[in-house]
């Protein structure tokens, strides 16, 4: 009977603790969809919503400038910046090109497999590996042929070709489509929901996939780049790379724990007893 008494009560510990660390998982998730809703008030800043771009030179200030000051000095934009405000076209993205006054010519069009699309009059056109603006100057060029000054306006619609992914304790793991020829580590975490409370942010893993086998990982301590401010850890991400969250120690724990409580927990809301091997 001792020992019937001492296993309850150690699974009646255990199951306590799940449910502690169950509580505070959910409430983690909840902050983090706050935090992610934008500041829509009159007196916000403007900033950068997931998937779209402002003016670069609102984005990026030369450290020590003010507004509306020349500091007589050319100011230098980082790479990462304006590769983001950028975007390439591939495969399965989704252009809208529009003809002033000629419909016939206008219409939405997929990028195939061959990197092309099919459009009237002129037939197949490989524009795989070119940005919005010269596609605009290639249709122009091949149109003047059949149309006198073609005005010519192309405008992506579907951003498929590039993808991230972020896996592990986050709130919504998965893909991330990107509309920029790369994306920061800061901006792929609040895409994806925020860090759980049951993440490992310290040691989180940027990992850049390789068809030789050669993988690289960085190691990313997020919670010293998302609470502490601390830029040197946001990351530039490409296309196919994979930022990997995992999990602590508790949350490990309790994972394993949770399948043996169960029945516990189902026989004590019925009432009714259970007897489990060697009583």
């Amino acid at each position: 009977m001792k020992d019937k008494f001492n296993c309850f009560y150690i699974v009646g510990g255990l199951t306590l603790w799940l449910t502690l660390f169950t509580a505070g998982s959910a409430r983690a998730q909840n902050f983090s969809e706050v935090v992610s809703q934008p500041d829509l008030s009159a007196n916000a800043p403007a900033e950068e919503s997931a998937g779209s771009y402002a003016d670069v030179s609102l984005i990026y200030q030369e450290p020590g400038a003010q507004a509306g000051v020349d500091s007589g000095e050319d100011v230098v934009i980082p790479e990462y910046i304006l590769e983001s405000t950028q975007y390439t076209l591939g495969k399965e993205d989704v252009i809208d090109i529009s003809v002033l006054r000629h419909p016939e010519v206008s219409g939405q069009f997929i990028i195939n497999n061959d990197g092309k699309i099919q459009y009237n009059f002129i037939g197949d056109i490989n524009i795989e590996g070119l940005k919005k603006d010269e596609v605009k100057t290639l249709l122009v060029e091949k149109l003047s042929e059949y149309i006198i000054s073609p005005d010519v306006t192309v405008m992506i619609t579907g951003y498929n070709s590039k993808i991230v992914y972020v896996v592990g304790e986050v709130g919504s793991p998965g893909k991330i489509y990107m509309r920029g020829d790369t994306i920061t580590v800061r901006e792929a975490l609040v895409q994806a929901g925020l860090p759980l409370l049951s993440g490992k942010t310290t040691v989180s893993k940027l990992i850049t996939p390789s068809e030789t086998g050669k993988v690289e990982k960085k190691t990313v301590n997020v919670h010293k780049l998302l609470y502490e401010g601390d830029l040197r850890e946001n990351l530039v991400m490409k296309p196919g790379d994979t930022l990997y969250i995992p999990p602590t120690f508790m949350a490990k724990a309790m994972r394993t724990i949770q399948p043996v409580t169960q029945p516990i927990n189902a026989a004590g809301s019925t009432g009714r007893r259970i007897y489990t091997g060697g009583f």
